[in-house]
Parts: structure tokens; sequence; C-alpha cells
């Protein structure tokens, strides 16, 4: 019974967080203040650390609007469009993981439930964008 208790807490923690979360800009966040002028020291920054794709501090599979239009290059009339279509996504991403979690509780075990519930983690996106920067080279697009 402990373990469902558990679960429950967990759950209905994650439901009450994800549509706050998912209001804010994590990446701004985390970067910090967004400096007024360019830095020379930016460019090299960003060749150490890229952008990442998706947020460390959402669900797996969601995208960081700041990250992502840094990285395709896009132009300020551009930018409020994607970032429109990106919270679109990161909110249909975290519906399709609730309604998928919600259906798991009638077909799996505790233990089986748990294993789903680790694979849309928050964290697991920072493994992400190192695949994804290992894997883009000196070819990444902008």
């Amino acid at each position: 019974m402990k373990p469902l208790l558990f679960f429950a807490f967990i759950a209905g923690s994650l439901a009450l967080a994800t549509p706050y979360a998912q209001q804010h800009d994590h990446e701004a966040q985390a970067a910090g203040p967004k400096p007024t002028a360019p830095s020379a020291a930016r460019p090299a920054a960003a060749a150490v650390h890229p952008p990442d794709v998706f947020c460390e501090t959402m669900k797996t599979g969601q995208l960081c609007s700041t990250g992502t239009t840094t990285l395709l290059g896009l132009t300020p009339e551009k930018r409020e469009a994607w970032i429109a279509a990106v919270r679109t996504y990161n909110r249909a991403v975290n519906d399709a993981i609730m309604a998928l979690q919600a259906q798991a509780k009638g077909t799996l075990s505790p233990a089986q439930i748990a294993e789903v519930n680790r694979w849309f983690a928050i964290g697991i996106n920072p493994q992400i964008n190192q695949i994804l920067s290992a894997s883009a080279g000196p070819t990444r697009a902008k």
C-alpha cells in the first residue's frame, strides 16, 4: 500500500507542477540575465557549451525555446512564431506523457509504472543534448 500511496503523491505533484513549469523559459532562468551588448566571450562560451535543444528542467522531449532559436539562427520576426510553436509542442508532449502514464495504471504493475515514469523524468534531456551536440560536428546548421 505504501508504494501505491507514494506513487500517487509523486504523480499528483507532477500534475500540479507541470503547467506552472511550462509557462517559464527554463533556459533563460538557468543562463541568468541576458547581456545588453554583444560580448566577445559569448561565441567562445557557445562553442564550449552550445545552447540546449531539450530543456533540462522539463520532461523528456520538451524543447527549449531560446536554445532552439539560437541554434536555428532565427530572425526576430520568426522568433516569436517559433516560440509559440514550441510552447504548443511542449504542451502536447506533456499531455501525451500524462495520458500514457494514466493509461498505464490499469495495465502495468507498480514497478513497471515506475519504470515508464523514469523514461519521462525531468533530468534526461541533458543526455539527449549531449548526443545531439556530439553528432552535430562542424556542420551544425545556422
